[in-house]
């Protein structure tokens, strides 16, 4: 305090307050202590202190009218943890050291299978990395598998433990010529993909293998499945660019994943609702001249594309947009095939793209191609398919977006009931009782069909002209809608929605769902979720979606 003037009390940074915690041999403060350490007055101290706690820097207690204890906010954190371990712990014997070494490494690595790890982890601990694969009131169990890795970015300390890495040091396909790195590598490529059996022509110079014609996609699949990403760089020629567009700008984000496309050609994005994936997609389609082909899971959708294709392309003409369903019926899908394939293929919701239903659309011999999906796993063991008929993957982690203020999780709710006619009572009364937009999901046409009569508001559904599913949900302040609902509606005023009727323990509908409040401008958005007690017994897991991406829910017994 050399540079004080003898006498006059001297100023007082939030620095030095703070620094008082570090310096003293109890984890609180008061003003008292701060204003003698510090020389300054116990106004400025008081002042300075206050701050902080506006700033949620450090915590403050009122003991009694005159005295107030501030201190750090990990301490009451930890005072809390303390007092609830006593409840059920005796703690006069514990471990100091094992205490120390789990705050260290608080979970545990187990092997499931090839490539494929449990991460166990008690759930008060907020960690929150790959597939919540169960849960309990105490832990939590993901699974951590390539898949995650290429889509996420693991932590380094979880990185130095597991092995996701891939069967082959290279294995590279281009023009139905797979190339390894080497004679001996070519050998156990032959031997683990099947041979002639399993796709395979026959053995080229010394490193590469001829694919049979039509199994190119199997072979990329079975390669994916040991860990390697199979995919050649095939630029795009500048012949084939066009000018920045005038009414699309991209974050700085997409302009990676841009540049990603602009090395490989051929692309899976895979970010949260609400990120600007569609607009990735028309700006990659605004930039490549040529035909364009976007094949979408539903008519809602259809029309939605339709319209931005219109509100934001200069050259809507050069767009066609198709059902899944239309382009597989029949030959229709010959009108995009030899010489009339488009220059660029967009698969929105492209985790359906294996079904076997609709893998025969990746016989569309596009020069380049694009898959968006915001839930890139499948429940029939064929995930591996989703990458290989997209193309490299480009992933985003959804806690950076959350970070960075790009995605804004909602406000989760999970009513619970004792029985149906519980729920459906209350789903009346929250209806009522909710003021600005919302969208209600039900399953069953029947049902919803007398839930909007009961209610007197429109029901969409598969049966609803495709022209008039979203006039009809943006004309109306709520909207019951069937499973046409669930992928890809993006609706800008949406203030909340609930979930009445679900399709069993689905987790990608449960994500796709709630990811329709996620493309909201509203301030409060909230998504409720409405289980009776044996739904929750059976279908729980469908909430591990959610859960797994650092979303939290509030669970609420409803009379």
């Amino acid at each position: 305090m050399s540079g004080d003037s003898p006498g006059r009390p001297r100023a007082l940074t939030e620095s030095d307050a703070l620094s008082a915690f570090d310096d003293t041999e109890v984890p609180f403060v008061t003003t008292h202590l701060v204003a003698e350490r510090e020389g300054c007055s116990i106004a400025t101290a008081r002042k300075v202190l206050d701050g902080l706690v506006g700033q949620g820097e450090i915590d403050k207690y009122r003991l009694d009218d005159r005295r107030t204890l501030y201190f750090r906010t990990d301490y009451g954190a930890a005072n809390d943890l303390v007092t609830g371990l006593r409840k059920h712990l005796d703690l006069t014997g514990l471990d100091i050291d094992s205490l120390e070494a789990f705050a260290e490494n608080p979970y545990k690595l187990l092997p499931k299978s090839n490539n494929e790890y449990y991460l166990v982890v008690p759930k008060f601990i907020p960690f929150h990395v790959g597939h919540l694969h169960e849960q309990d009131g105490a832990w939590q169990v993901f699974i951590i598998n390539k898949y995650v890795s290429w889509i996420e970015e693991l932590p380094d300390e979880i990185l130095d433990q597991v092995d996701v890495g891939q069967r082959f040091d290279e294995a590279e396909i281009k023009n139905n010529i797979l190339t390894l790195s080497s004679e001996e590598e070519r050998e156990d490529a032959w031997s683990v993909l099947g041979g002639r059996e399993g796709g395979l022509h026959k053995r080229v110079g010394d490193n590469k293998i001829q694919i049979q014609k039509g199994s190119e996609f199997k072979i990329i699949a079975e390669l994916i499945e040991h860990g390697n990403l199979p995919f050649s760089a095939d630029p795009i020629v500048d012949s084939d660019l066009r000018g920045e567009p005038e009414n699309v700008d991209l974050r700085s984000y997409q302009q990676t994943a841009w540049e990603k496309f602009t090395e490989y050609g051929k692309v899976g994005i895979y970010w949260p609702p609400g990120t600007g994936k569609t607009f990735l997609a028309l700006y990659a389609g605004e930039r490549i001249a040529g035909e364009k082909l976007v094949v979408v899971p539903t008519a809602t959708l259809e029309q939605q594309w339709e319209d931005r294709i219109r509100k934001f392309c200069e050259a809507p003409e050069e767009w066609s947009v198709k059902t899944y369903q239309y382009l597989t019926y029949g030959n229709n899908i010959q009108e995009y095939m030899g010489s009339d394939a488009p220059s660029l293929f967009i698969a929105d919701e492209c985790h359906r793209l294996p079904a076997d239903t609709f893998s025969k659309l990746a016989t569309i011999n596009s020069t380049y191609r694009i898959g968006l999906s915001a839930s890139p796993y499948r429940e029939d063991e064929r995930t591996d398919y989703i990458f290989a008929l997209t193309g490299f993957p480009v992933g985003i982690d959804w806690q950076s977006l959350v970070e960075l203020g790009v995605v804004d999780y909602p406000d989760i709710r999970v009513y619970l009931y004792q029985d149906a006619r519980q729920k459906r009572d209350d789903l009346l009364e929250l209806v009522n009782q909710r003021p600005g937009k919302g969208l209600i999901f039900c399953d069953s046409l029947e049902k919803g069909a007398s839930l909007a009569d009961e209610l007197e508001i429109p029901f969409v559904s598969g049966d609803t002209a495709k022209q008039k599913r979203r006039k009809i949900i943006d004309k109306n302040r709520i909207s019951i809608v069937s499973r046409v609902g669930d992928e890809g509606l993006s609706i800008e005023d949406l203030d909340w929605t609930i979930e009445y009727q679900f399709h069993g323990s689905s987790r990608r509908q449960e994500l796709q769902r709630t990811g329709r409040i996620m493309h909201t401008n509203s301030q409060n958005p909230q998504h409720i979720i409405q289980l009776t007690d044996s739904e929750m017994a059976k279908f729980s897991e469908r909430l591990h979606s959610l859960e797994e991406k650092g979303m939290n829910l509030q669970f609420e017994r409803r009379s």
